[in-house]
């Protein structure tokens, strides 16, 4: 399978990834693999616990041919989206959820993270390293990390984390290859928290919303306590929740 590199030990995948397009060898679709991975990270540089044969550290080019900047919080809802049909594809017990921006859920427990890094000039996007870390085999985490949930502890079963890559693979690019809008229906079924009430932090104030949706543009849309509809993007709200 020359489109799945697979690597023993590896910093990380989004950062060979960035090296290998650096050197001109990144072709559509190549999807990176670690067994272990030593230097992952997640949203705002967290640090990502990857152990070895109980996790999922991949990351996958996309090299977009028209992709105007505009269009990218569509890339990112996709890929969830991508990652939520791939998990119910291997067991529709497991109910994904998309926790915006960039988290995939599962029984209010973080279940899988995704960092996408893109690269624009003249207005579009050049290309894209989407990586993704998900909690495979683990049996249990670090009282630090409570909020976490594997695979294993939502099914009873164990799996083969090169397998589960495989069909994220196939899933994602799947929805990366959708060319028309009727995605976004199916997208809002799964979006985390949707007519809940959360605590959200905005600059220095905390305040409390019910959840909306998420629009097209990719902002979350809250309901706050004076039944005002508000948007956000992921710079402006921090949503108090694992």
């Amino acid at each position: 399978m020359d489109y799945f590199k697979i690597y023993d030990t590896l910093d990380s995948t989004n950062k060979e990834a960035q090296r290998l397009l650096a050197q001109g060898a990144g072709i559509n679709g190549l999807t990176l693999f670690a067994r272990h991975q030593t230097d992952g990270r997640g949203q705002l540089s967290r640090v990502w616990i990857s152990g070895p044969g109980s996790h999922v550290a991949m990351s996958i080019i996309h090299l977009p041919e028209h992709l105007p900047i505009s269009t990218l919080p569509t890339l990112s809802m996709k890929i969830s989206l991508g990652i939520v049909n791939a998990l119910t594809s291997i067991d529709p017990s497991i109910q994904p959820l998309i926790k915006w921006p960039n988290d995939i859920y599962a029984t209010g427990k973080k279940l899988c993270g995704i960092l996408i890094e893109n690269a624009l000039s003249g207005g579009k996007v050049q290309h894209s390293v989407i990586g993704i870390g998900m909690n495979v085999n683990e049996k249990e985490f670090p009282s630090s990390i409570s909020n976490a949930i594997s695979l294993y502890q939502l099914t009873g079963s164990e799996y083969a984390p090169q397998q589960v890559a495989l069909i994220i693979r196939e899933h994602v690019m799947a929805m990366l290859e959708e060319e028309t809008y009727d995605w976004k229906s199916d997208y809002d079924q799964y979006v985390f928290g949707k007519g809940n009430q959360f605590t959200f932090l905005s600059e220095d104030s905390r305040f409390e919303a019910k959840v909306v949706g998420i629009s097209m543009q990719g902002h979350l849309i809250l309901n706050n306590a004076d039944g005002e509809l508000k948007s956000y993007a992921s710079h402006e709200v921090k949503w108090v929740v694992g």
